[in-house]
């Protein structure tokens, strides 16, 4: 037998081996019955592997036969060398299969570590200052007082991401207080004196690693009836394609984006019923305290936890059950299993519903309509068909992100006209969701008619899938299109596709051998090269995808060129790129450029406000006072820039207008733009004392009803 066909042969012909019926002088073969209680604790997969039954060499086993060997003569040495020789090969190839489970674990661990520590340390200043990308500069701020450690405790739980107050008019509600502690915790100075931006950043890869490691021991769960080699496959596949996946850049690469990834990894804890309850209790409090996307995947935990249980209950049918009587008992063995997870369902309901009732009675669930801006989410407004349209395209495109099919292609931002909106519903792009709305249904047909099994872990998949929630337009989000969103959906991705990759390498293409039939081998080792070699080509393709993104993501020059190749008539990546033109990069500074910016985004969106301070810092290093002080005036009157346009406004004004040669003409400058602003503050004031209006008679109203 050639190496090739051993490991996959054996693996399967010595748990048969191990079940031959004693004593009978035949070849039957003992059916293969899963036991009531499975344990798959790491290293899980390793007590799957069948124990080798003693070999005797009592006169009672001369007549023993062994499968793939064909029927020998009763009696005589010869079956006893043959039958040994036979375990000793199966007991050959059982140590491989267990050297494979413990060292692929730690390989496929290295990798999915290695993949993003390669980017992160690819240049010395990356290691030792690296330049903070988009929201990172708000974590490494001096001003930020909540990660620096100078405010209270209490004072991180009362405020959001941001570290304003979770009652201010200008918070976006984003609270992840235990995301803001690990950054307060965990820092360079705390850890070899490391730079804190790439501590952070290391940290990020640490629990994605992590992660992808509990996605692996979750689908050996989710499918716990596989053999050592299928399972070791399995579990091998399922951890590179999440750790692999090009949609979990931006969670990991970005430091700012871990309380997504850590929310993940919380709900993967809660995953396993053999879990004490005090520990998935603790998970899910951690998860809901690192972001408010846990929330929105407890459904997929109750889901998968309920089938992983059910599973571990379910026994072979026996020879005699007919179907009638086999539907009925997995179907009753399904709801026993319901029954017995009451009290999980109960608690985790509970502090789920708890989460939600108090951030609606705090007024912390929704963000105000004034802090969602078209250059972030153009579709928030959307009203009728156009709405019910256009968010059915939106959801199509992350599905498609989620199953490594990206339309659009990468960017950190998808603002105004990165995606028009879907007006008409004869819009050729509406066959994308079409597509996905017509798969989902002839699987789940096809599903229901194969069985419960297939049933139930076909729900497991779309539990996974409606993490998507949040950008179904059902509720109001503060972005439109984000690879950040997508994580929770490709852990089940991962699990199935991984599936789907152990057949492939395992069964597909192979062909029924020996006497009887009982096991299957490759046909010929050219059908098992190319296999290896196509899934090898794949996790080659996902690296260096992930890797080139990676590197994207580490600095912002880089990051917003991309964008702009995916989104070109974005408003704010052509004004954050304007910014780096401007001086922040002094090796990049070129005004020409950055105004050139400037002006496309205003073209792009006139309503986007944030430009006029961006205008006003290229026309004072220009030299175009006149320009300047238009353009800080709108600034000013900015809800997105007043509070560092006030302070620059107060400054230069006190300094031209002392001025002994044109301060005179300075201040009757000062006198119209200070009438422009007092003009817009008591129209503010008009709008917000008819709104206040307005909800008292509304009050009065229902209140007399």
């Amino acid at each position: 037998m050639t190496n090739g066909d051993g490991l996959c042969r054996f693996a399967s012909a010595c748990e048969q081996h191990d079940r031959i019926i004693p004593g009978t002088g035949s070849t039957a073969i003992v059916p293969v019955v899963p036991t009531r209680t499975r344990e798959y604790s790491w290293p899980t997969y390793l007590s799957k592997i069948p124990t080798m039954a003693s070999t005797n060499n009592s006169s009672k086993d001369n007549n023993r036969a062994t499968p793939n060997v064909g029927t020998a003569s009763p009696g005589g040495n010869d079956q006893i060398t043959a039958h040994s020789s036979y375990a000793y090969k199966c007991k050959k190839n059982r140590r491989r299969i267990r050297a494979a489970s413990v060292a692929l674990p730690m390989l496929t661990h290295a990798l999915s570590i290695a993949l993003y520590l390669r980017p992160l340390t690819s240049s010395p200043h990356l290691l030792s200052n690296p330049p903070p990308v988009l929201d990172e500069a708000h974590i490494v701020s001096d001003g930020n007082a909540d990660v620096r450690g100078t405010s209270s405790l209490s004072d991180v739980f009362r405020n959001d991401y941001w570290g304003r107050p979770m009652n201010s008019p200008s918070s976006h509600k984003s609270w992840r207080p235990l995301a803001v502690l690990s950054f307060r915790w965990l820092k360079g100075a705390n850890m070899f004196d490391w730079n804190d931006l790439f501590v952070h950043r290391l940290i990020n890869v640490l629990l994605h690693a992590a992660t992808a490691e509990t996605c692996s021991i979750v689908a050996t769960m989710v499918f716990p009836n596989l053999d050592a080699m299928h399972t070791l496959i399995l579990r091998t596949a399922t951890k590179l394609l999440f750790a692999l996946h090009p949609a979990h850049v931006e969670v990991v690469a970005n430091a700012a984006n871990r309380p997504h990834i850590l929310a993940v990894l919380m709900c993967s804890i809660m995953l396993d019923p053999s879990n004490h309850l005090l520990l998935v209790v603790v998970a899910q409090i951690a998860g809901l305290l690192s972001s408010e996307t846990a929330i929105f995947q407890l459904p997929a935990v109750l889901a998968t936890m309920t089938v992983i249980e059910w599973k571990r209950g379910t026994a072979t049918p026996t020879a005699t059950a007919t179907p009638t009587t086999i539907r009925r008992g997995t179907f009753q063995s399904f709801l026993s299993t319901m029954v017995e997870l009451v009290p999980r369902y109960f608690i985790m309901i509970a502090l789920g519903l708890s989460y939600l009732i108090g951030r609606k009675y705090f007024d912390t669930l929704s963000i105000p309509d004034g802090l969602i801006r078209n250059a972030e989410n153009p579709f928030y407004s959307l009203t009728g068909q156009t709405r019910v349209l256009t968010y059915a395209l939106l959801l199509a495109i992350h599905f498609g992100k989620a199953i490594l099919i990206d339309p659009i292609g990468f960017s950190h931002e998808y603002g105004f006209e990165c995606i028009r909106n879907v007006v008409e519903p004869t819009d050729i792009r509406l066959l994308a969701p079409f597509a996905v709305y017509v798969v989902v249904g002839l699987v789940t047909l096809l599903c229901n008619r194969k069985g419960l099994e297939p049933t139930l872990a076909w729900a497991v998949a779309l539990a996974w899938m409606l993490t998507l929630f949040p950008v179904s337009g059902f509720i109001k989000v503060g972005t439109s299109i984000a690879d950040r969103i997508v994580v929770a959906s490709t852990f089940a991705f991962a699990i199935f596709v991984g599936r789907f990759l152990s057949y492939f390498l395992l069964d597909f293409g192979n062909i029924l051998v020996g006497e009887g039939r009982e096991h299957r081998r490759p046909r010929r080792l050219f059908i098992l090269v190319p296999k290896v070699l196509a899934v090898l080509a794949l996790f080659a393709a996902l690296s260096a995808r992930t890797n080139r993104r990676s590197l994207e993501w580490m600095d912002s020059l880089t990051l917003l060129e991309s964008s702009l190749v995916s989104c070109p008539r974005s408003a704010k990546s052509n004004l954050e790129i304007s910014k780096i033109y401007s001086g922040l990069y002094k090796e990049k500074f070129d005004l020409g450029k950055a105004i050139s910016f400037l002006e496309k985004a205003e073209n792009i969106d006139p309503s986007y406000c944030d430009v006029h301070q961006q205008f006003a810092h290229c026309h004072i290093q220009q030299g175009k006072y006149l320009e300047f002080e238009e353009r800080l005036t709108h600034a000013v009157l900015c809800p997105f820039t007043m509070g560092q346009s006030v302070p620059l406004w107060q400054r230069y004004w006190k300094q031209v207008t002392s001025d002994p040669r044109t301060g005179e003409q300075a201040k009757r400058r000062m006198d119209k733009y200070q009438a422009i602003v007092n003009e817009a503050i008591r129209q503010e004031a008009e709008r917000e004392k008819a709104q206040q209006v307005a909800a008292s008679s509304s009050g009065a109203t229902n209140g007399d009803e």
